[in-house]
């Protein structure tokens, strides 16, 4: 069987450590909720997402 390592919203380009506690990824961590529960910290959010976007690498293709 085959586990795929959830990425972590707040943190682009970076898996899911479990920095809460009893949080068993993105999906009930607290933090990210609370993230997409407010408006301006979810307008800075995409903003890092997008300069994540910009300064990464292409992806090279085979």
């Amino acid at each position: 069987m085959t586990t795929v390592a959830a990425r972590c919203p707040l943190r682009p380009g970076d898996f899911c450590t479990l920095c809460v506690p009893g949080a068993t990824g993105p999906q009930d961590c607290p933090t990210v909720a609370e993230v997409m529960r407010d408006p301006d910290l979810r307008d800075r959010l995409a903003e890092l997402r997008r300069e994540a976007a910009l300064s990464s690498p292409a992806p090279r293709r085979g």
